[in-house]
C-alpha cells in the first residue's frame, strides 16, 4: 500500500494556477482588443478543469482517484476544486498512485493554458 506524501510537483502547480487563474483572456476575437469577442477569467474553466479529471479518471477505471476527488463531496458543488485539489495535494494527503495520475494530467493542462494565455516563465 502506498503512502501519502507532499509532491513538490503540486505546490509548482498551485502556484502557477493562482496566477493564471487570475488572469482574463478573450475569447473568439483573434486578438486583446474586445472587438467581438468575451473577455473570461481562467479561473472560469477551474469547474471544466475539475469535471475532466473526473471523468477522465472514471472513464479509466482509475477508482482510487475518483473517490479522492470526490472526498470533498461532488465536483460541481466544489468551491474552487483545482486549488482545493492541488492543496490537498501539496499537504500530501493522497498516496503517491493518485498524486502522480493527477499531476501528470493537471502539468499538461495548466502548462497548455500558461503557454496560450500565461506568465511567460513558468
Amino acid at each position: 500500500m502506498s503512502t501519502a506524501v507532499a509532491d513538490p510537483r503540486a505546490e509548482r502547480l498551485a502556484n502557477l494556477w493562482s496566477r493564471l487563474s487570475a488572469q482574463h483572456v478573450t475569447l473568439g476575437a483573434g486578438c486583446g482588443c474586445m472587438v467581438g469577442g468575451v473577455s473570461v477569467s481562467l479561473e472560469d474553466f477551474e469547474l471544466d478543469i475539475a469535471d475532466y479529471l473526473w471523468a477522465e479518471g472514471e472513464r479509466l477505471g482509475q477508482t482510487e482517484v475518483v473517490a479522492w476527488l470526490l472526498q470533498p463531496g461532488p465536483v460541481e458543488q466544489q468551491v474552487k476544486p483545482v486549488m482545493t485539489l492541488l492543496t490537498r495535494l501539496e499537504e500530501g494527503e493522497a498516496d503517491e498512485a493518485v498524486a502522480d495520475w493527477l499531476l501528470t494530467r493537471l502539468a499538461r493542462t495548466l502548462d497548455s493554458f500558461a503557454k496560450l494565455h500565461g506568465p511567460s516563465s513558468i
